[in-house]
């Protein structure tokens, strides 16, 4: 199986006031942490890329956000485009402001939807909230999304995966906070 892993870094982290790549946990970077994590689920035949930032001097391989639409469907837009066209079999879109995330949630969330061949977005085991963007996209799928960012059907992740009749992957809540303010880091 071969697997575009995209760390989405898009926007302007207002609520935390500085890039969030940038942001530190436990000594690391959230941009190494994520990297570290999807190489240990990674094969030779994944490729890893950046979405939305940043590009000056980066060590990774970057892919800009689309300039047609905004917010996380723009940088998902991109990312559909580049998953479609270099054929691989899934797509794993996981936010740069998610750290405490473990391989293993990543290499789940791939299989699932790899084996539903559908979109498999993750929901917290207890509380139920819905994760719009850690998401996982087999390429039967792609086409499916990408008609739906472009027709308008899909303005945020939201409508976008309803549209396109996701399923559900529980996974620890402990391992899905979104780290929007810096007081969060530890």
């Amino acid at each position: 199986m071969k697997s575009l892993w995209a760390i989405l870094n898009g926007g302007q982290s207002s609520r935390f006031g500085s890039p969030k790549y940038l942001a530190e946990r436990n000594g690391e970077t959230f941009l190494d942490i994520s990297i570290q994590r999807i190489t240990e689920v990674s094969s030779g035949a994944d490729r890893i890329v950046l979405s939305g930032g940043p590009t000056v001097g980066a060590a990774w391989e970057v892919v800009a956000d689309s300039a047609h639409y905004s917010g996380p469907v723009a940088g998902l837009h991109s990312l559909l485009l580049v998953a479609a066209q270099a054929e691989f079999d899934v797509l794993i879109v996981q936010p740069i402001d998610m750290p405490m995330l473990q391989p293993d949630h990543l290499r789940l969330l791939r299989d699932q939807a790899s084996r539903v061949e559908g979109i498999v977005v993750a929901e917290s085991e207890l509380s139920k909230d819905r994760h719009w963007v850690l998401a996982g996209v087999h390429c039967s799928r792609y086409q499916d999304a990408i008609t739906h960012i472009e027709s308008g059907t899909g303005g945020s992740l939201k409508n976008l995966w309803s549209a396109c009749a996701c399923e559900f992957f529980n996974l620890p809540d402990a391992f899905l906070v979104n780290v929007n303010y810096p007081e969060i880091t530890g």
